[in-house]
């Protein structure tokens, strides 16, 4: 606040008034104040985030620029103006900022909060230059060492972005001015240490520079051997310099005195082995005795609560020796045995061991399993024979021992799995309500294998039948979010979108999830006909981008405000990651279709059209390319044998979602975009075209292959706006030809002829056979069916543009008279399109009212059924409960397509 006691008496109401949330009452006085002083910059400034806070940023922005036009150099003022710039998320609004920033600074060249304020404002954006620039001006101003720590880290990150050549020249830099702070002895914390280190590191085979640096005084002062991190580079170091013994005495000090269960050490340690001999030589050398009997020693150190990492470091130890010179099988599988004996109640010894077993060969890893049930018997009574017996039907399953039971062999064993789940649950009636029941994997093991049965017979019902033994379970594990993927991922399967979304609502998904878990939700969310619903999943992932805009700069500012140089790259990595995200791209695009969707007219789909902001919507090779994929794919459990795909992978209603998805959902809003304006056929227009064409190609030659990243319905769309994109190039065309009388003008029938062809090839792909009704309404039913809605949508939009190119821009409209024939009667063939898709919600939605539900569908489900848990009559109810709800998503999203269909039939 002003230091001014009267000015800060006017301001006092202002700043009351705003801290409780009454922006509205804060613009009151700010208007009050303005009145009585007009030039009053910091009452500005408060108006301006009073605006902003109301939601009214355009008013907001327009206050900032005028104070901005005064220069104002008081700190309150800039500080208020920096809130409301900062949170426009607008690159211009940061160069405001910035500015602002520098001329105050320049202005008051002694305020040093205001040179500090500069510096920050340029490290927001990211603006590595200009930071040097900032952070030198610091330093001679007020001469703190730390200021020149801001300078180096500066150079250093400018490496980024430019060639190796000038690369090379930034580092130069970086190090002489490094080294002459170190001279100076004032490189004296381990954060300044590891800056000198990523200086050094970045350059091309100056590791042992870097090693001299870590073992020399700067090393000893810092205490760097201390610090977990700088220990694990000494050493990696120390290998590459071919140090051996040094490096392996290194780790061997670690692992005997430190931490015996460091699993990175160990590897080092075993770098320090394997590297310098030969594997020709390896059998008869003494680093390979050595390694055995410190292995072995190791393990013998152990005792009542034995660590893992020994163990484990026996095993990896005789893996390698069997890959390098063999005749080793044995004894691996002697050790993978004794391991299970040891920690196989575990949860992580699956985990641990997945790795060795399966490079086993076939005999080989069925005998390991069969050693295993040999000594540890078939008991599940206790908590410790639980966790046993699930391990043991881990391997099995890895093994591929499940894959070869035919569907009475694998229901047999669903329900030997379910009577486990059920035994297990008195042994946790005294758990937390946050814990996991002992035996829930024995109930996720269950829904796997009838997610096998269904792949096998193409039946819903062992989905069905897995929903309900999995919404059971989450009775008792109400946080367990494995049941919870497994449910969400089956309901999408079935089509239930809202059971779907009301599981993933349940599992408290928070900040950087958003970009690695939302695909569980979100992908192809529009083919559940839900597009209301849907987007309201979109929104809220959506919020992850939004704050690593305004949070992650935040974070960059405290490690240079804490010297955190070490972290300083991590952050950045993290914020390019989230800015250049796949997902963040594919929501996008997902968003553009559903917004799209909500305009149900034709004439509000133009106007929603011509008003879409295209800037973000790019698809060049380098910028599809340069996407990151962060998605998670291995979170959910996964026991399958490699060759026959992971759970994710089974579950997935369709292909995954990929760059070539991307690009398809980017070029057909941009295309529609100039049908919308009517734009002329310009190089641009040849781009997309040209684009899309590219797409269908690249898609053809995959498509056999199953690598095409498209449905079939999304590649007929893609065929159908390639070939409705080409009758409006042809009538724009004869168009302007027509109206310069041109002599290379086309004569009118011939132009109607092809885009008759063009509409013909289309029309044949709208065609379809009715869907024949099952009694359940899967992802890929509600998929053809909202396609098909999604692209008459696009192709009222081009059939009217077509007119209206016809009726506004031919100065000879008889001329077109044709054409426009023509439209008209490709403008039925998509009504009778919309018309068959009613069709089709019709009959569907007479399987799935409540009543027949109860009568049809849960009469078939549990009429005879093999399933112990169905057969049931304690779950009977549970049984009809989620049925029913399952059976009322597939009404909501048919009633919502039925009138998305009507909507549209023009």
């Amino acid at each position: 606040m002003a230091s001014n006691p009267e000015l800060e008496k006017k301001l006092r109401p202002i700043y009351d008034a705003m801290e409780v949330g009454n922006y509205r009452e804060g613009i009151q006085l700010c208007n009050k104040a303005l009145k009585r002083q007009p030039d009053l910059h910091i009452v500005k400034a408060l108006k301006a985030l009073a605006f902003e806070r109301c939601g009214k940023m355009n008013e907001a922005m327009a206050l900032c620029d005028e104070i901005g036009w005064a220069k104002p150099t008081d700190e309150a003022t800039l500080r208020t103006m920096s809130m409301v710039l900062r949170s426009s998320g607008n690159p211009e609004s940061m160069e405001k900022l910035i500015k602002l920033y520098e001329h105050a600074s320049k202005a008051s060249p002694k305020n040093e909060n205001l040179a500090t304020q500069w510096f920050m404002s340029l490290a927001r954006k990211l603006d590595y230059k200009g930071q040097q620039q900032a952070a030198l001006l610091l330093h001679k101003n007020f001469q703190k060492t730390n200021y020149m720590f801001w300078a180096i880290m500066s150079i250093t990150l400018q490496v980024r972005n430019v060639p190796a050549n000038q690369a090379s020249v930034l580092y130069m830099l970086a190090e002489r001015m490094m080294a002459k702070l170190n001279t100076d002895g004032k490189v004296e914390t381990i954060e300044e240490l590891q800056l000198y280190l990523i200086i050094l590191l970045g350059q091309k085979d100056r590791h042992l520079d870097a090693l001299a640096l870590l073992e020399g005084d700067i090393g000893l002062k810092t205490k760097a051997i201390e610090n977990v991190e700088l220990r694990y580079l000494r050493i990696q170091l120390l290998i590459k310099a071919g140090r051996w013994q040094d490096a392996r005495d290194a780790t061997v000090q670690i692992l005997k005195q430190i931490n015996s269960d460091d699993w990175r050490t160990i590897l080092q340690y075993f770098d320090t082995i394997f590297l310098p001999v030969e594997d020709a030589e390896l059998e008869m050398s003494d680093n390979l005795v050595e390694a055995r009997a410190f292995t072995s020693e190791l393990a013998a150190n152990e005792g009542k609560n034995p660590k893992r990492g020994p163990f484990l470091a026996k095993i990896e130890l005789e893996k390698r020796v069997q890959e390098k010179i063999g005749n080793n099988k044995e004894t691996v599988l002697d050790l993978l045995v004794g391991y299970f004996e040891k920690f196989g109640s575990k949860t992580c010894c699956f985990e641990d061991l997945s790795v060795y077993v399966s490079s086993l060969d076939k005999e080989d890893s069925q005998e390991f399993c069969r050693r295993l049930k040999e000594t540890s018997g078939e008991k599940a009574e206790t908590v410790k024979e639980i966790a046993i017996q699930i391990n043991i039907a881990r391997f099995e399953r890895s093994i591929g021992l499940q894959s070869k039971l035919n569907s009475t062999e694998a229901i047999a064993l669903v329900n030997k799995f379910w009577k486990r789940y059920e035994d297990a649950l008195p042994l946790g009636k005294d758990l937390e309500e946050t814990e996991r029941q002992y035996g829930d994997d024995y109930a996720i093991m269950a829904a796997h294998l009838l997610v096998d049965i269904h792949k096998d017979t193409k039946s819903y019902f062992p989905l069905l039948n897995a929903t309900f033994m999995l919404e059971h379970a989450l009775r008792a594990s109400k946080h367990n979010y494995q049941i919870k993927l497994v449910l969400i991922r089956i309901y999408e399967l079935l089509g239930a979108f809202n059971c779907a979304t009301n599981v993933y609502n349940t599992m408290a998904i928070k900040h950087v999830q958003h970009d690695t878990m939302s695909h569980f939700i979100t992908d192809r969310t529009s083919s559940f006909g839900l597009f209301g619903e849907a987007l309201t999943q979109l929104y809220s992932a959506h919020e992850i981008y939004h704050s690593n805009e305004a949070e992650t700069p935040e974070m960059i500012l405290q490690a240079y405000k804490y010297s955190t140089f070490s972290k300083m790259e991590e952050f950045i990595e993290f914020q390019s990651r989230l800015e250049n995200s796949l997902q963040k791209m594919i929501a996008d695009r997902e968003m553009i279709r559903l917004e799209f969707l909500k305009e149900d007219s034709v004439t509000r789909a133009i106007a929603w059209l011509q008003e879409l902001e295209i800037t973000n919507l790019k698809y060049d090779t380098a910028f599809c390319e340069s996407r990151i994929d962060n998605r998670d794919t291995s979170v959910m459990l996964n026991w399958n044998p490699k060759e026959s795909g992971s759970v994710e992978v089974l579950t997935r209603a369709a292909t995954q979602l990929d760059r070539v998805w991307m690009t398809l959902f980017t070029l057909v809003p941009r295309l529609l975009k100039r049908m919308a304006h009517l734009s002329p056929i310009d190089a641009e227009h040849e781009s997309l075209v040209a684009a899309l064409e590219k797409l269908l190609s690249s898609v053809s030659s995959s498509e056999s292959e199953g690598l095409a990243g498209l449905t079939t319905e999304e590649i007929k769309l893609a065929k159908i706006i390639s070939h409705v994109t080409k009758a409006f190039q042809i009538l724009s065309l004869a168009i302007v030809a027509q109206n310069s009388n041109s002599a290379s003008k086309e004569d009118p029938s011939k132009t109607a002829a092809v885009i008759k062809e063009h509409f013909g090839a289309a029309g044949a792909l709208l065609k379809r056979e009715p869907i024949k009704s099952t009694g359940v309404v899967p992802w890929g039913t509600l998929h053809v069916l909202a396609m098909m809605v999604e692209t008459v949508a696009y192709l009222n939009v081009a059939n009217q543009c077509m007119l209206n190119l016809i009726a506004t821009k031919s100065s000879k409209k008889a001329v077109f008279k044709a054409s426009s024939t023509v439209i008209q009667d490709f403008m039925a063939q998509c009504r009778q399109a919309l018309q068959a898709v009613q069709t089709d919600v019709t009959a569907l939605k007479n399987v799935v009212k409540p009543d027949r539900i109860k009568t049809g569908l849960l009469y078939e489900i549990c009429d005879g059924s093999a399933i112990d848990f169905v057969r049931s009559a304690a779950h009977q109810a549970l049984i009809e409960e989620k049925m029913l709800k399952i059976g009322a998503s597939w009404m909501s999203s048919l009633v919502n397509l039925q009138r998305e269909a009507v909507s549209r039939i023009v």
